[in-house]
């Protein structure tokens, strides 16, 4: 008798134990809390990792606007020797009106005076850097510049601090590089004394 009166009290316990951790089971306080605590985390990092990006995407644009900018002005400066020599001149010209001349060689860029209109064209660009160059991008440099007197490229690297260094990414800064290339092109037709005439 003894032992069914132990039995039925370990048995009534045991039923109320899985009740007592059913009706917690249902309760679903504790799980929305945690839930919400967790979407709220989520939400805040991909605010920050979107932030990142769209600083990247804006600094590699404005970058790209300075790479062209400093190439567009080195293919300014003309090589006057190079230009005034060789066979395309006013009698050529006036052969490809009419489809008989010669292909038109281009204009040629001096090189030597290309690289410094390059560094005079970046360093009016850090002066300014309201201008082309975000505030957060550092260390603007020439990565390279190759000249072969026809084109011109211009390849910068710059350095771009991130707004939100996320703690699991361990990523305060990202390196940017961009390139520009242009060349001179002559206008089809015949010009004299400065007008154009066909």
């Amino acid at each position: 008798m003894n032992r069914s009166r132990i039995a039925k009290y370990l048995f009534s316990r045991g039923k109320q134990s899985l009740l007592k951790i059913n009706s917690m089971a249902k309760d679903e306080r504790g799980s929305i809390s945690i839930l919400t605590i967790a979407l709220f985390l989520i939400t805040i990092s991909l605010v920050m990792i979107t932030t990142n990006i769209a600083t990247i995407t804006l600094a590699k644009r404005s970058l790209t606007q300075s790479a062209e900018s400093a190439a567009q002005r080195g293919a300014h400066f003309l090589d006057e020797s190079a230009y005034y020599s060789g066979k395309f001149n006013v009698i050529t010209m006036a052969q490809n009106l009419f489809g008989q001349g010669p292909e038109d060689p281009g204009i040629p860029i001096d090189c030597q005076k290309a690289e410094i209109g390059i560094a005079e064209a970046l360093s009016d660009l850090a002066s300014e850097s309201t201008l082309l160059i975000d505030k957060g991008a550092h260390n603007l440099m020439i990565e390279e510049i190759a000249c072969d007197g026809r084109d011109l490229r211009v390849t910068l690297k710059v350095e771009v601090d991130l707004p939100f260094q996320l703690p699991f990414l361990n990523l305060k800064s990202v390196t940017l590089i961009s390139s520009a290339t242009t060349y001179n092109q002559r206008n089809n037709g015949l010009y004299l004394f400065g007008f154009r005439v066909s």
